[in-house]
């Protein structure tokens, strides 16, 4: 598995066009759709996070595995991982189909789970928020059972992100997410000038996830994929979930402690805020999570690698990488969350938007717990290289309190919006966030003469190139 400079690029556009695909159409967005349909367009975007909860930790544990596979693993265990000789690393083809078919039997599942839960759950939970709603509320009744409907779909087909970046597949996985959100870009925008509102960015979202797959399924199963799996055995499904499970179940705990940490207070803060208040923590929370989101590509293009070099026990290498990240995503969110506090506004008055973001201390304070909240999910991913879990049970005493503190903030001061900041900022600082870090830098062990060389070193790359 070798990762370079164009997997790098490739990965920074994609997930621009990824994160930014709703970004791009926002101007037209914030122009066509009145205040309230934009917040209710902020809640529609939090439901598909009740996915990451039915998945409940299988996905990473899933990417995980196909990557100890392609590195030339030859057994999966439950905890720790069997380390390999680079001289003798060949992909177990055998051990790869039986992954491949636990994934799609998993995720089949867990999407009728999903789409159970949603059609019996809405009636009761979008009355409540439509009743404040002025606008068409059959529109918005149609629109969010496509969506519903859209989410069940992702969720099922979602394993083939673990298939191509285990396979090392990054720049390909790269243009095919930028070919499917260009599509996403263009349909959508087309709708929004033919007047269908917000059903607009559902039916863009469905074209583009319906290409993506389509791709990403040509480009995992080649000729010489398929000829392999077609003859290798298979073991029985309940056997590779039985060592998935484990630490599948842990990382399912700390999902559930950061969807308390994140997305529950979307979902929670309609019935203490009006929806335009809402819209506006929405659009600033999306800013701010593409800061996030460029911020870990680097890490995320080279994390299958990491996770080679980690069975193959090449710690040195582990150190360099992750020394790295931690250097790209502070320059990152220095420049970008500059850039956002400066121009973020006036930007927004110029295209004659009808939301704003927040005030710049609130704002400010969303970067500055975001950028710590970024460096804890490079240590906890690196920690999870080791195929070992031991950070769950802080997540979900974080994810609970952040929940206490909400309630507290909403019931008995009139922090407001201020108060959907603070509570997961200060759940995580108070432990999560300073621990796993600290974790990473004594197993590693990293100096702060190690930031400073690796600073040097790729100054000097950067230069010669």
């Amino acid at each position: 598995m070798k990762i370079g400079r164009k997997d790098i690029v490739w990965n920074y556009v994609a997930t621009f066009m990824r994160i930014a695909s709703g970004i791009i159409i926002l101007p037209l967005v914030l122009k066509m759709l009145p205040t309230e349909e934009y917040g209710l367009w902020s809640i529609f975007l939090t439901v598909s996070s009740l996915t990451v909860l039915l998945d409940f930790g299988f996905s990473n544990s899933f990417s995980r595995n196909v990557a100890y596979v392609f590195s030339g693993v030859t057994e999966l265990k439950a905890k720790g991982y069997a380390a390999v000789e680079v001289k003798d690393a060949q992909v177990d083809f055998g051990l790869l189909k039986s992954v491949i078919k636990a994934m799609q039997r998993y995720y089949g599942a867990m999407a009728l789970i999903f789409l159970t839960i949603f059609i019996v759950g809405s009636p009761f939970y979008m009355t409540s928020i439509l009743h404040k709603y002025t606008g068409d509320k059959q529109e918005i009744w149609i629109a969010w059972f496509t969506y519903g409907g859209l989410v069940a779909y992702e969720f099922y087909t979602c394993y083939y992100n673990s298939l191509m970046s285990g396979r090392g597949l990054i720049k390909r996985n790269m243009q095919i997410i930028i070919f499917s959100q260009t599509i996403r870009i263009l349909v959508s925008v087309i709708c929004l000038l033919l007047r269908f509102g917000i059903i607009s960015m559902i039916i863009g979202m469905l074209v583009s996830d319906i290409v993506n797959r389509t791709l990403s399924y040509y480009s995992f199963y080649d000729k010489k994929i398929k000829a392999e799996i077609k003859k290798a055995p298979v073991m029985p499904v309940i056997e590779v979930m039985k060592v998935m499970a484990p630490n599948a179940f842990k990382i399912g705990l700390t999902t559930l402690g950061f969807f308390a940490l994140s997305q529950a207070i979307t979902l929670i803060s309609p019935f203490y805020l009006t929806l335009p208040e809402v819209a506006q923590y929405g659009i600033s929370k999306q800013m701010v999570s593409l800061i996030f989101s460029i911020g870990g590509t680097w890490f995320g293009t080279f994390y299958p690698q990491l996770t080679q070099y980690r069975v193959r026990n090449e710690n040195d290498s582990v150190k360099r990488l992750y020394v790295k990240a931690i250097l790209i995503v502070t320059i990152i969110f220095i420049a970008a969350g500059s850039g956002l506090l400066l121009l973020g506004n006036p930007i927004l008055k110029m295209i004659h938007s009808k939301t704003f973001l927040l005030n710049d201390w609130f704002l400010l304070l969303m970067i500055i717990f975001s950028f710590f909240e970024a460096c804890q999910s490079i240590s906890t991913s690196t920690l999870l290289t080791k195929n070992e879990v031991p950070f769950f049970k802080s997540v979900l005493l974080s994810g609970t309190g952040s929940l206490v503190l909400l309630f507290i903030m909403f019931k008995f001061t009139n922090l407001g919006v201020l108060s959907m900041i603070l509570a997961p900022g200060i759940a995580l600082s108070v432990y999560h966030n300073w621990k796993w870090p600290y974790m990473v830098i004594k197993d590693l062990k990293i100096k702060p003469i190690d930031f400073y060389r690796v600073a040097i070193t790729t100054s000097k790359e950067l230069l010669k190139k």
